[in-house]
């Protein structure tokens, strides 16, 4: 009983070394990926939960934030998109109460301190732009450029082939230089 005992409190020791220090980093492409706050946290915990549950199969030595991103993307591709689709109201009451309670989450956006910070680092043309690109594209640029993952990295992470990656954010940044091009000249920063 003891041993097991220690081997458990030395599971939950290395999982708190391995993964907790990317929280961060995790919980803003699950932001990303949700594009809100509350369905964001739920996301996170989820996938921490499934990291804790599967922490045997992670290989020591390996990019333990790696790992963590492709059971928090897995996560979103089976299960959270699936419940979060436009459900049919069966009432105009039970349309308005939901119109408001995404409305009250759109505004707890602007009250939060992570949201905020996150807002400030990437000015809302930028998030404008970023939201514009389709999800594919946008993933593996946000993988590679803002999460600092390896293309072989974020091959893993989508589940694609490194040659998809490559191709994903060559096409990502160029949507996003496109539009990032389009929003200033029609500001006028630009002209042509």
């Amino acid at each position: 009983m003891a041993g097991k005992r220690e081997s458990s409190r030395s599971t939950r020791e290395s999982f708190e070394r391995e993964v907790l220090p990317h929280l961060d980093s995790i919980y803003s492409m699950a932001l990303r990926l949700a594009r809100n706050p509350e369905d964001a946290n739920d996301l996170l915990q989820e996938t921490v939960l499934r990291a804790y549950r599967f922490f045997h199969q992670f290989t020591p030595g390996t990019n333990s934030r790696a790992w963590v991103l492709t059971i928090l993307f897995n996560n979103f591709r089976n299960g959270y998109r699936k419940s979060v689709r436009e459900q049919v109201s069966q009432s105009e009451a039970e349309f308005t109460e939901r119109l408001e309670a995404e409305s009250l989450a759109a505004d707890q956006t602007r009250s939060d301190p992570e949201a905020l910070a996150f807002a400030n680092v990437m000015a809302p043309e930028v998030v404008a732009a970023l939201d514009s690109i389709p999800e594919e594209f946008r993933a593996a640029l946000l993988l590679v450029d803002v999460q600092e993952l390896s293309y072989q990295e974020v091959s893993e992470v989508l589940a694609v082939p490194l040659g998809t990656v490559k191709s994903r954010v060559s096409r990502g940044r160029s949507l996003l230089r496109e539009a990032l091009l389009n929003f200033a000249r029609g500001k006028g920063i630009i002209r042509a």
